[in-house]
């Protein structure tokens, strides 16, 4: 679905797509290890790479956020 790229001070993470496929809001996404991460509450920016908006069940911590930049976040129905 897409990488890691930001974490917002509100606590969502911004996620690259790697094409055009959209993914639609309200999608459920975990991490590689099946972890959920959050749902998807925004889709905006160019239409061929578009941005995400996660928006997690609680905002990260320092430490969590760090591990979570450039980690890919897939759909939950690719597990």
């Amino acid at each position: 679905m897409g990488t890691v790229l930001a974490i917002t001070p509100a606590g969502h993470l911004t996620v690259r797509a790697p094409d055009s496929e959209v993914t639609p809001e309200g999608t459920p996404v975990r991490d590689g290890r099946g972890s959920f991460r959050g749902r998807i509450v925004r889709v905006f920016g160019p239409v061929a790479r578009p941005y995400l908006s996660v928006r997690p069940r609680r905002a990260p911590t320092a430490a969590e956020g760090v591990a979570l930049l450039g980690a890919t976040l897939i759909r939950e129905q690719e597990r």
